[in-house]
């Protein structure tokens, strides 16, 4: 079992090699192996493939040196398993019987991109090589990400500037947006599937303050059980005790700042039915909050909740291809009705006084704690270190106008 965290490019940028750790058994060249991405579960096998181990080697210093086996706990860099990955992956034996792996967990990042740019090639003729620099770069950055717009634009969101092999025309930098509501649904809203046999309805309404930094920092995490995850919001947040053991997700991913819960009585809804769709309206769910309604940003800090469902009872009737687009319109509908709103990203610190300053004869001394620039809005990073340095020079001039003064 091999955890691969990282995508080196070769020094041509034909190919990638993977760099990870081998957690169990050992790896060798001309080994086959299963490649599982991260969209791989056992219940849907589409993430993986086989491919052939081609070159192994280990890094010492600067140089690479060519080994034919590593054994577990080794960090290795490996040839040819390069193609289906997009950013991290999961190898492990053929031989393996398929029910019983899972993929380690994909990395998780503190930092998102708020910045996007929409390219498009001077030369209409290099477009398909401009999208194969796009999804090379996706690779070799595991914060950024490349996505086709409606209008056919090619946006690139990262935290730094695009390069590219291909002579581009970039559009101004335009910031991310968030979705996001200001009050409760004013009116239950529902949506049925095509064949008209199952119907839901839905309600959306702001979380409570502080609710999705702590969902998105790991203070509170839906692998919790019932209990844990009800005492959690009971104690922290005042939440109905019932209401806290019903939530079914967070989204769009396990750490995403907006809520699923089932507000669903068992007097009116068969429960039975609702739960053999649960699957299928946790994907509705998790797709709207990916792509809100307004302009196909990222929901945020939103609790859903369903308040009536009515579900067939035969298995035919309610598959995952009638109820996902359901549940994502009708998420839509209770975030449409709900007074929405949309998000800017806005560079936010403060500057602190300084707590320290002593004076000597003949000399200033001082000492800053924090320093830093207060902006409102989005600017570059250039921007954000040159007006950084600037308020520095001020500050620091000012301050020793005053030391002399003192002194004096």
């Amino acid at each position: 079992m091999v955890n691969v965290t990282k995508l080196y490019p070769k020094s041509d940028c034909s190919s990638f090699d993977a760099f990870g750790r081998v957690y169990s058994g050992k790896i060798m060249t001309g080994q086959s192996v299963k490649v599982l991405g991260e969209g791989y579960s056992p219940e849907d096998e589409e993430d993986m493939t086989v491919k052939e181990v081609t070159k192994l080697w280990v890094y010492q210093a600067r140089y690479r040196l060519p080994i034919s086996m590593a054994p577990p706990g080794s960090w290795v860099l490996i040839e040819g398993v390069d193609a289906s990955i997009m950013k991290t992956a999961t190898l492990s034996n053929v031989n393996y019987n398929e029910e019983d792996i899972y993929i380690i967990r994909p990395l998780q990042f503190n930092t998102l991109p708020v910045v996007k740019t929409a390219t498009e090639p001077l030369n209409p003729s290099e477009l398909p090589k401009m999208v194969e620099g796009l999804r090379k770069i996706s690779k070799s950055y595991p914060l950024a990400i490349t996505k086709v717009e409606e209008s056919g634009e090619h946006t690139f969101l990262d935290l730094r500037e695009l390069y590219s092999e291909v002579e581009v025309k970039v559009a101004d930098p335009v910031v991310s947006f968030c979705e996001t509501v200001v009050e409760s649904s004013s009116m239950k809203c529902f949506a049925e599937t095509s064949n008209k046999k199952n119907k839901i309805t839905m309600i959306a309404e702001p979380l409570e303050k502080g609710l999705a930094e702590d969902i998105e920092d790991g203070v509170v995490s839906i692998d919790w059980n019932r209990k844990a995850l009800g005492d959690f919001f009971k104690t922290k947040y005042d939440w109905d005790l019932l209401a806290a053991r019903s939530i079914w997700a967070f989204g769009p991913d396990n750490q995403g700042p907006n809520i699923l819960l089932d507000d669903t009585l068992p007097t009116e809804v068969d429960k039975g039915l609702l739960g053999a769709v649960k699957d299928s309206i946790v994907q509705g769910f998790q797709w709207g909050a990916r792509e809100g309604p307004l302009c196909d940003e990222p929901i945020r800090n939103v609790k859903f909740k369903i308040v009536d469902a009515r579900i067939a009872p035969e298995p035919l009737h309610r598959g995952s291809g009638q109820i996902i687009p359901t549940a994502r319109r009708v998420a839509y509908s209770a975030f449409l009705m709900a007074t929405p709103r949309l998000m800017e990203p806005v560079y936010h610190v403060e500057v602190l006084n300084i707590k320290e300053i002593c004076i000597l004869k003949g000399e200033c001394i001082y000492r800053v704690l924090l320093l830093a620039s207060v902006t409102k809005g989005i600017r570059t990073a250039m921007e954000y270190d040159e007006f950084g340095r600037k308020l520095s020079r001020m500050l620091i001039l000012s301050l020793h106008n005053v030391l002399l003064i003192s002194s004096e």
